[in-house]
Parts: structure tokens; C-alpha cells; sequence
């Protein structure tokens, strides 16, 4: 398996309390694994057009991230919006209950089946 950096985010949850968001992230395989229990950065769900989107917890911890140069692979000089380097990147959520969402392509889904997703909570999760 390739190298995995761990690191650590702490923000606001949604009692507005601190709390810390654990991180693993895969630069060859261009992702970010967020183990959350305190529901700092997870996918919300908007009921108006009944899909899950990011919250703002998220758009800040990924523009710090954007800003440190992690999970840039583009030449010095060009710099990308936020917007451009969440679509070149892979984000799943580790939330309660052992829920799994998955970012890709700007579209959010819930992984239902984890049994083809199993490997994530081996590699990632118990790592963590």
C-alpha cells in the first residue's frame, strides 16, 4: 500500500463545540479518508433538493489542505480554486454507526454495500 499521511483538523461541530476530525490521506490515489465522530466536516443532508452536499465545516478544512499544497500534483505557478481541487480528489466520511459517503466528481453518495467497500474500514478506519 502506498505511503498514507495521517494528520488531525479541529473545528466547530454542530453543537459548536471544538472537536477533531481524524485524516488519512492518499496522494497516489488522489484521496482523503475523514474518520468524523463529532460531525465536524460530514455531508449534510439538504431536504430541498433531497441529496447530501458539503457542509461548510468541509470547504474550510479543504481549503486549508488546498492552501498546503496537499494533494496538489500541478505544475508551480497555476493555482487551482477550491472548486477545481475538490473535483481532482476522492473524499470518503467515516461517520457514526459505520456509515460510509463518498465524494467523487462533486456528487455525494452513500455507500450502501460495504462489502465491496470493506477494505476502507481495514486500511483506513483501524489504522486510524
Amino acid at each position: 500500500m502506498e505511503q498514507i499521511y495521517q494528520m488531525e483538523y479541529r473545528g466547530l461541530n454542530l453543537f459548536d463545540e471544538i472537536s477533531t476530525v481524524e485524516l488519512a490521506i492518499d496522494e497516489q490515489g488522489q484521496t482523503i479518508h475523514i474518520f468524523d465522530t463529532g460531525q465536524v466536516v460530514s455531508p449534510i443532508f439538504n431536504f430541498d433538493v433531497s441529496a447530501y452536499e458539503l457542509s461548510e465545516g468541509f470547504y474550510k478544512m479543504a481549503d486549508i489542505l488546498r492552501h498546503k499544497r496537499i494533494l496538489t500534483n500541478y505544475q508551480q505557478g497555476s493555482d487551482w480554486t477550491l472548486s477545481e481541487w475538490l473535483i481532482t480528489n476522492n473524499v470518503y466520511f467515516y461517520v457514526p454507526k459505520q456509515r460510509i459517503k463518498k465524494y467523487v466528481q462533486g456528487s455525494i453518495i452513500e455507500i450502501v454495500d460495504r462489502a465491496k467497500e470493506q477494505f476502507l474500514f481495514e486500511e483506513y478506519v483501524q489504522r486510524i
